[in-house]
């Protein structure tokens, strides 16, 4: 069963997320903000959006299926 994730904008909730994890080529990072860890994905324009906010467990596993099925473009497949 494939999961789909909703994405919105990243709203900083402190001055500096701590990354805890990044994919192979920096498409997703799982990060710890205040207590709480989310999945971040770059925009493009500079700037992030967000998905699993919230226990560790839920964003982790968020992180684990992104980064699982991500065809990274930077390595020959």
């Amino acid at each position: 069963m494939i999961i789909m994730y909703r994405w919105g904008p990243y709203i900083p909730r402190c001055l500096r997320p701590r990354v805890c994890k990044t994919s192979c080529c920096g498409e997703f990072e799982l990060a710890s903000e205040g207590g709480q860890y989310l999945v971040l994905r770059p925009t493009g324009d500079g700037g992030y959006e967000e998905t699993a906010r919230g226990l560790y467990a839920r964003a982790a596993q968020a992180y684990a299926d992104l980064a699982f099925r991500h065809r990274c473009g930077r390595r020959a497949s």
